[in-house]
């Protein structure tokens, strides 16, 4: 029985990455898109990107995001390969439906429920049960 928690954590830790591989558009996307699809960066660095970028007009380049307060060589290093001037996401995913809660699924609940993909992650649940 506790092969189905790690399982599905396992799952639920490659599923959750995925989403990180979308590109964000630095030049349109709003808070919301940086803090779902950027690995390191948050809702307070999300909107710190986009009040730089209004002060700014735009980024002028893909380097220019480390000017923001909070993003470093470290954190650049991380999303670099997801950022784009002119192409990619510009906002999050819509949220699904919430989970039901039982005493049986309460851990599997709350791994679906912090899941970048919930919809994904109730799938893989429904699926082993």
């Amino acid at each position: 029985m506790k092969i189905k928690p790690l399982l599905l954590a396992s799952i639920l830790s490659i599923a959750s990455f995925s989403t990180f591989a979308e590109t964000v558009n630095i030049n349109k996307a709003n808070a919301a898109a940086f803090d779902f699809y950027l690995n390191g960066i948050g809702e307070k660095k999300a909107k710190d990107i986009v009040v730089y970028r209004a002060q700014h007009k735009s980024f002028k380049n893909i380097e220019e995001i480390k000017s923001v307060k909070g993003i470093g060589e470290g954190i650049f290093k991380k999303i670099k390969a997801d950022l784009s001037l002119t192409k990619g996401e510009i906002s999050a995913p819509k949220k699904t439906e919430k989970v039901k809660k039982s005493s049986k699924t309460s851990k599997t609940s709350k791994a679906v429920k912090h899941a970048k993909n919930p919809g994904l992650a109730n799938k893989i649940v429904d699926s082993i049960g």
